[in-house]
């Protein structure tokens, strides 16, 4: 029970935050972008801000689980349309707002490894093996690392990650429904490779050896950057 424990301390934040920092700012970058007047509006909302963005499963289950199992977190917020129609400025909305997010995971990378080294400074240049000081540091590495995820993952060239979103805003309808069918089949290898076949065979680390280059080359560079090394 107690690694399962300290391993909720040390990554259930990093792990939502990373999700939820993402989401916000592709809000943001939507809010600032003009919208057609009579353009559909999704339905609104009761809940508070925050909490909209919270999906149950890919929020919190997903990244968390995939933490806890040592493989590369990645996760999703609750599906709301950041522009509906198919106008020119709806299709730049979900373009520049797809866009948004790797690029705000890989911001949100390098902010948490400015903290990180800042801390790591102020312990002697050290990072702290023991406290609330190791559990702060600890927290801050692997924020780093779930953005280092979040930013390769969303890369990645079909729907529903970010850049496959912000191709499919440029094409047309029919060729859009094609790469959709396309991102569809590698959500299930992605899933195979990185949930899957871990429980299957807990030996097995086809998504570290898929992963792990582009995460471990972003992590390097924004620790770099601070003079620190993993």
């Amino acid at each position: 029970m107690q690694p399962i424990v300290e391993s909720l301390a040390v990554w259930a934040i990093p792990a939502i935050a990373a999700v939820l920092l993402h989401d916000a700012a592709q809000r943001l970058v939507a809010s600032w972008l003009p919208a057609e007047p009579d353009a559909p509006q999704p339905p609104p909302s009761r809940l508070p801000r925050f909490l909209r963005a919270v999906d149950p499963i890919g929020t919190v289950i997903v990244p968390i689980a995939l933490a806890l199992g040592g493989a590369p977190v990645f996760g999703w917020p609750r599906y709301r349309p950041f522009a509906l129609g198919e106008d020119a400025l709806a299709r730049r909305r979900r373009l520049l707002s797809a866009l948004a997010g790797p690029a705000a995971s890989f911001a949100a990378a390098l902010t948490g490894a400015v903290a990180l080294g800042a801390l790591v400074a102020a312990s002697g240049g050290a990072m702290p093996e023991h406290g609330v000081a190791w559990l702060v540091t600890t927290n801050l590495f692997n924020f780093i690392l779930a953005n280092a995820c979040m930013t390769s993952f969303h890369l990645l060239p079909v729907p529903p990650f970010d850049m496959g979103r912000a191709l499919s805003a440029l094409l047309p309808v029919p060729l859009r429904q094609k790469l959709r069918r396309a991102g569809r089949l590698v959500v299930l290898a992605v899933i195979a490779t990185v949930v899957a076949i871990p429980l299957l065979d807990p030996h097995a680390r086809i998504g570290e050896w898929v992963a792990a280059p582009m995460i471990n080359a972003i992590t390097r560079f924004v620790l770099g950057l601070v003079n620190l090394t993993v």
